[in-house]
């Protein structure tokens, strides 16, 4: 799949910190630097972000430097955890407009 657009949204501590990387192909290093910069700049340790997404510290770790052996779920709950908005788009022409379609 290919990752269209990443947003992050105001955070609830009043920073406005946002990413766009449309038309991006992503990796697991790019996502990873993401989720390390956002957190950074939410002033978030690693041990509360991975208590908030529920993970241990050290898979968050294994998250933010791009690790591929980072379980798909626990990335999906890390970026959620952030306030990032995932948005998948089917490659064009193929006819698939949702997901079930």
């Amino acid at each position: 799949s290919r990752i269209h657009t990443l947003i992050l949204p105001a955070s609830t501590r009043k920073m406005r910190a946002h990413a766009f990387l449309q038309d991006t192909q992503m990796d697991s290093k790019t996502i990873g630097k993401l989720i390390k910069q956002t957190r950074q700049a939410l002033g978030m340790r690693q041990d509360e972000l991975a208590s908030v997404a529920g993970l241990s510290t050290r898979s968050l770790s294994n998250i933010e430097n791009g690790k591929n052996s980072a379980h798909l779920g626990l990335v999906l709950n890390t970026l959620d955890s952030l306030g990032i908005v995932v948005t998948l788009t089917p490659p064009e022409g193929s006819g698939v407009t949702a997901i079930g379609d």
